[in-house]
């Protein structure tokens, strides 16, 4: 996908940069880890115990905060593990459904605000750099905003608010976004919690019905990619 200027974004280059970038935050924990006294490390378990015990037991606050604090980077997976947990006692399609709801939210909002104020933001460092600022030129065709979207979405690795943000500030036009998301975040949300729902209740149907899923996705993931990418 070109942009005006000199410059231009590469999907596959911009795929690289994120997960290495991830890695980086996960050689970070592991250090943190390393460094950390057994007294800090039992207080940070605590923590993350008594926070996750709150959300458990106030499916509001769980369901909010699946909407809202992936935009902190936080992963979206642990979020969703707990809506299995909170499903497998009150319900595990409602809590599958809530939790698409609450990930198409804040797949929403982060959208648009990245859209108002990402590029924009991007572009007072380009200037300091003496770079022509970056556009979106008029003429950008739906294919390329769909490849570079799938990419984003189905490479593993690259966390969930990156991909928001990144398809909102080069404003891939919502309806494609929406229309790529939401199948994408439904199975992500259905297998995690039904796997996590299964595997506390010791239900091997529930398990192995969310980790198929997980799986299928997966591999129709790679499939699609592998097929787009030939394409283009």
């Amino acid at each position: 996908m070109s942009l005006s200027g000199p410059w231009t974004v590469d999907a596959k280059k911009t795929t690289l940069y994120f997960s290495l970038f991830f890695a980086f935050l996960i050689s970070c924990f592991f250090l943190i880890d390393l460094f950390l006294s057994p007294k800090s490390k039992e207080f940070l378990v605590t923590c993350w115990t008594y926070f996750s015990d709150i959300l458990i037991d106030n499916g509001f606050l769980l369901f909010l905060a699946i909407a809202f604090l992936p935009a902190l980077i936080l992963p979206v997976s642990p979020l969703l593990a707990l809506a299995g947990i909170w499903g497998e006692s009150n319900g595990i399609l409602l809590s599958s459904v809530l939790g698409t709801l609450c990930l198409i939210t804040n797949c929403c909002w982060t959208y648009w605000m990245a859209r108002v104020f990402g590029l924009n933001l991007i572009n007072r460092f380009v200037v300091l750099l003496k770079r022509n600022p970056i556009t979106i030129p008029e003429g950008s065709g739906n294919t390329n905003f769909f490849l570079w979207s799938l990419v984003l979405r189905l490479t593993p690795g690259i966390p969930f608010i990156f991909s928001n943000l990144i398809l909102g500030a080069v404003k891939m036009p919502f309806h494609l976004y929406l229309l790529i998301s939401i199948p994408i975040l439904t199975c992500s949300s259905f297998g995690y919690i039904y796997a996590t729902a299964g595997l506390i209740g010791g239900d091997f149907a529930n398990l192995g019905g969310g980790l198929a899923i997980i799986l299928c996705f997966f591999i129709a993931g790679r499939i699609i990619l592998k097929k787009k990418k030939n394409a283009v």
